[in-house]
């Protein structure tokens, strides 16, 4: 089944926000059997919102449209869908009671530009809005289901999954295809994509890969109805990539388990990615039975103050050096008494590198059961790739010494 999904907002036109309900959508969708063509942003202009939402009704069974359900002249989704197929609006009263409710605790009443947020087509089959207040609809005709969503991602995103998606399951027999996903840690992305396609050449099986900082996302969906070989695939998928393989949903996942079966605490030392480390780790629930806490030293002062690193050590090889991140990883883990700690220090930019040590130039320290690892890596890109491609390189280089032991 086809379909286009349509942005409406002005403020994405403008550079304002960037657009994260077209993508969410698509990741959703990717599993099912709705084949998503497009996506289109759209500012808030009459015209143009209804010559694309005419163009794609009359081209796509399914329409996801977000955005311009608000109480604002520019908010014009409802009013254009009721113009295009002749339909008068309807206040929604489930919706309407919760706005004026929501209201009342403000000491304050609904305005007529406010019953456009709890207005919908007549006829058309209400979406609660359990974060906000402006309702969602999904009208069906006889060639097309157009489906409209809040543009705000935390209002539009528990819509879908709790009313959307159930909606177009039922109403439409839309179905969730047999899928799994499995990541791969620090390979090239056109390196995983060719063993892949050679793992799958000979079995019916959709599959994209989706890769950002590192880490590469394979899933893998059922194809027409086949037989689906999760089980061949995930073998497959092992023999060929080894320790490479995550066994987990992330990288944290994986480190964090490891360390718990394996009885052993860790601690960090973070300068140039500040933090990031651990709250990666502190993001998944539970990491206080093996994670004690991080020491983040940015200056050279604090290097030395709190992690004991040598002013020879800084003097003669900089605070950027192996020989610095090796003594911040024995510092951390005498500070917070723990079995492994983890350091990183570096450049991150987009100031601050030279011709030694551009831009880019990260060292890692690893020290724990009577040993201390170094490593020194180059990550080329703007302050936030190097910061957050270096917490990854951190917790693999982790995750492969607690395989190992």
């Amino acid at each position: 089944m086809n379909a286009c999904t349509i942005i409406t907002g002005s403020e994405l036109l403008h550079g304002q926000i960037a657009d994260q309900n077209g993508p969410f959508l698509a990741s959703r969708l990717f599993t099912s059997e709705i084949d998503m063509k497009e996506i289109h942003l759209v500012g808030d202009s009459h015209d143009a919102i209804r010559r694309i939402f005419e163009d794609a009704i009359a081209r796509y069974e399914i329409v996801f449209v977000t955005g311009g359900l608000g109480p604002t002249d520019d908010d014009l989704t409802c009013r254009i869908i009721c113009d295009i197929f002749g339909l008068d609006m309807d206040v929604d009263d489930a919706s309407k009671e919760k706005m004026e409710a929501v209201f009342a605790l403000r000491g304050l009443a609904p305005g007529p530009g406010d019953m456009k947020m709890v207005s919908v087509p007549r006829g058309a089959f209400v979406l609660p809005n359990d974060v906000g207040l402006a309702c969602g609809f999904a009208l069906r005709t006889d060639a097309c289901t157009i489906v409209v969503m809040p543009g705000v991602p935390r209002e539009m995103e528990p819509m879908f999954d709790r009313y959307v998606w159930p909606y177009i399951r039922n109403t439409m027999g839309i179905r969730e295809r047999k899928n799994f996903v499995m990541r791969t840690a620090l390979m090239r992305e056109s390196e995983v994509n060719a063993r892949v396609h050679q793992i799958v050449e000979d079995l019916r099986v959709e599959w994209g890969i989706c890769a950002k900082y590192g880490i590469c996302e394979i899933t893998f969906i059922e194809k027409d109805g086949s037989s689906f070989p999760e089980e061949i695939i995930r073998e497959r998928m092992r023999e060929e990539f080894k320790t490479r393989l995550l066994l987990r949903n992330s990288i944290e996942d994986d480190v964090l388990v490891l360390l718990e079966e394996k009885g052993l605490t860790l601690s960090c030392a973070e300068s140039c990615t500040g933090g990031l480390i651990s709250s990666r780790l502190t993001d998944v629930p539970g990491a206080s039975k093996v994670f004690l806490g991080t020491v983040v030293a940015y200056s050279d002062e604090a290097k030395r103050r709190l992690l004991g690193v040598s002013p020879s050590t800084l003097e003669a090889f900089g605070a950027v050096s192996e020989k610095a991140a090796g003594e911040m990883a024995e510092g951390a883990r005498n500070a917070l008494s723990a079995d492994i700690a983890l350091s990183t220090t570096g450049i991150a930019g987009p100031g601050g590198g030279s011709a030694e040590k551009p831009v880019g130039t990260v060292c890692f320290g690893l020290a724990g059961l009577d040993q201390v690892k170094t490593r020194k890596e180059f990550f080329p890109g703007d302050r936030d790739r190097v910061r957050s491609f270096s917490a990854v390189y951190a917790l693999n280089m982790l995750r492969t010494f607690l395989l190992k032991i």
